[in-house]
């Protein structure tokens, strides 16, 4: 099924940087490279595992206020969305244990792994067939409504999880 466009827009001309999708992919970009530079820290990278635990917290919490809630009534997406929420629910528990961990502790680094190999599989499985059921299920006019929506609430996410 076509992505659904607005009769004044034509398809070509109603994709944004800005829309639901966008946002979404450039905080999987966010989270990817931080899941790669704490995993080449190798056990000294306590602060960039802290940055990836805020960038995964907020992202989490706003994708299922924003996307996800946008996508609850939708038969078509409700399966891949359930498993999404269940995906950030493993997802909290590892950055919780964590988190309780020293990155020296022995299980640290396999741990860690662990949590990569999850989030890459939910991220890479959300751009591949959440992203394809949901645009069959939003047109533009939603799409950058819930992108604007979205990047606020992402933003005082962000503030309220930043370091003092």
């Amino acid at each position: 099924m076509a992505r659904k466009t607005t009769e004044a827009q034509p398809e070509a001309e109603a994709k944004t940087d800005t829309d639901i999708f966008a946002r979404i992919k450039a905080d999987h970009d966010t989270i990817r490279s931080l899941l790669d530079r704490t995993e080449e820290a190798n056990g000294s990278g306590r602060a960039v595992f802290e940055d990836l635990q805020r960038e995964l917290w907020a992202h989490s919490k706003v994708e299922e206020g924003v996307f996800y809630a946008s996508l609850k009534k939708a038969k078509e997406a409700r399966s891949e969305t359930i498993e999404g929420l269940n995906e950030h629910h493993l997802i909290n528990g590892l950055l919780d244990e964590l988190n309780a961990m020293k990155t020296t502790d022995s299980g640290w680094k396999e741990k860690l792994q662990v949590l990569g190999e999850l989030v890459r599989h939910h991220l890479d499985e959300e751009e591949d067939e959440l992203f394809e059921q949901a645009r069959d299920v939003l047109d533009d006019g939603r799409a950058a409504e819930l992108g604007s929506l979205y990047a606020d609430r992402k933003g005082h996410m962000m503030a309220g999880l930043a370091p003092l």
